[in-house]
């Protein structure tokens, strides 16, 4: 197994001819390489349905592998800072291991579909793919995705007790593992110090300080807007998970019983759909926004505050990326509803395809990636590994001073459905919930429409419990 400890003189000269030799790959024409001496090799990959934006960077072997390296593996990742910690970390195990590693990243629009076609079609070329933990049930049901219980019990070493049981159950599905976690991810509130001194701890104090910092309303308000949120087609679901269980709802109840009709679901959705049609404390086009729109506007000044993503905090808080607000970042627990306050969490974690033949190569890879060491250098590229050994760890708390605010907004997260028919439940409440945030149907409407959908899909009729 590859043991690198990421504090270490050793590691930091690692990490500092690593990017000699990533700017160099950039910056130099290719030469031929002399027998022995293998360079990195950079190549770029045209994938014309998904537009790739980026490509993946892989070093060839620097050390002589001990006997026959194992074969080459094809990671897939989308744009984004987990992206860039999988493609530099792979760089490290293949220099260290001689195990190649390819990292191949793809444009977020048209991501899953890819890859959904890809597992479907019983794909041999890729063999792990690095998502968030809400797609397991659907491609496990299906079949497209290889469980990974024997290789984690053969792995002495991986030490399950160091990843947090929420994390665990986001991994699997149908009691078995499906997923190797990568990443810590809550979607809370993220404003700025300066202007917002104690983050609100309810959804009407929320309410209060997303007008006072909206210009239309405050004309003296530093920012445009109060407050944005992730409204682009298809992650409602997933920005409103937190919302709903603070004021006690649910999509379904523990009988699989629709209740997105329900007053205590159809309130808060209410709510949150109204911030940007009726009280229009957020931004106009939010139904374009996600990840990356949300952060340009808190690295800009454009909103006081969020609910965003862990991934970004990093970026936020480095005064070269985000210069004008990086001493000025909050980050707290989602404001509290009736029920009390709930974050959502959405690890990610890498699913292995089924239909790979190279299944004991990808896991020695996701063993020591996802491991207590592998976490460790994934974190210092960017990533959040969800092991307590790492966000305990001193140097990453100097770095990243959010990380207690993460764990205790993590000790009221709650996850997503895990059932086999996740992805059409969660397809049908987007596809109404999209309409509401566009205008086009009020939330009300939107709600009944969306019950009426996932009744004849989940054939509630049939269900005694529902009666």
């Amino acid at each position: 197994m590859l043991k690198v400890k990421a504090v270490s003189s050793k590691l930091k000269l690692l990490l500092i001819s690593l990017l000699i030799v990533i700017v160099a790959s950039h910056c130099t024409t290719a030469a031929p390489v002399a027998s022995g001496n293998p360079q990195p090799v950079e190549k770029t990959v045209v994938v014309k349905e998904t537009q790739l934006v980026e490509v993946m960077v892989t070093a060839e072997p620097v050390v002589e592998p001990k006997g026959e390296p194992l074969p080459e593996i094809l990671m897939w990742a989308k744009t984004g800072p987990e992206a860039d910690a999988l493609k530099n970390a792979a760089v490290v195990y293949t220099r260290e291991t001689g195990n190649p590693v390819k990292v191949l990243v793809l444009g977020r629009a048209g991501f899953r579909q890819k890859y959904n076609t890809a597992l479907a079609a019983g794909s041999k070329d890729v063999d792990g793919i690095l998502d968030i933990a809400r797609v397991v049930p659907s491609l496990a049901a299906a079949g497209f995705l290889a469980p990974l219980d024997d290789y984690i019990a053969k792995s002495a070493d991986y030490n399950l007790d160091d990843i947090p049981a929420s994390v665990q159950t986001e991994m699997k599905y149908d009691g078995k593992w499906y997923m190797a976690p990568t990443d810590m991810s809550q979607e809370t509130l993220v404003y700025r110090t300066d202007l917002i001194p104690t983050p609100p701890a309810t959804w009407d104090e929320m309410m209060v300080v997303a007008k006072k910092f909206t210009k239309s309303i405050n004309p003296d308000s530093p920012t445009q807007y109060g407050y944005a949120y992730a409204g682009m087609p298809g992650n409602l679901v997933g920005t409103f998970l937190g919302i709903q269980h603070a004021y006690g709802g649910n999509i379904v109840d523990k009988n699989m019983c629709v209740t997105v009709d329900k007053p205590e679901f159809v309130t808060p959705f209410t709510m949150l759909m109204n911030m940007k049609n009726v009280d229009k404390v957020t931004p106009p086009d939010l139904s374009a926004w996600d990840y990356a729109e949300l952060l340009t506007a808190l690295q800009e000044g454009q909103v006081a505050s969020a609910a965003f993503f862990t991934a970004g905090m990093p970026i936020l808080t480095n005064c070269e990326s985000s210069p004008n607000v990086c001493k000025n970042i909050g980050y707290a627990p989602q404001p509290a509803g009736p029920m009390g306050t709930f974050t959502r969490i959405n690890p990610l974690g890498i699913m292995v395809n089924a239909s790979s033949p190279r299944l004991d190569a990808t896991w020695t890879f996701l063993n020591w990636l996802t491991g207590p060491d592998g976490g460790l250098i994934y974190t210092q590229f960017g990533g959040t590994s969800p092991r307590g050994s790492v966000l305990s760890n001193p140097e990453i708390i100097a770095q990243r001073p959010w990380i207690p605010a993460l764990q205790e907004a993590g000790k009221n997260g709650v996850g997503n459905l895990r059932v086999k028919d996740s992805a059409q439940i969660n397809d049908a409440f987007n596809k109404w919930s999209d309409q509401a945030l566009a205008g086009t149907i009020s939330p009300e409407e939107a709600m009944k429409k969306a019950a009426e959908e996932l009744r004849t899909l989940l054939n509630e009729a049939n269900n005694p419990a529902c009666k």
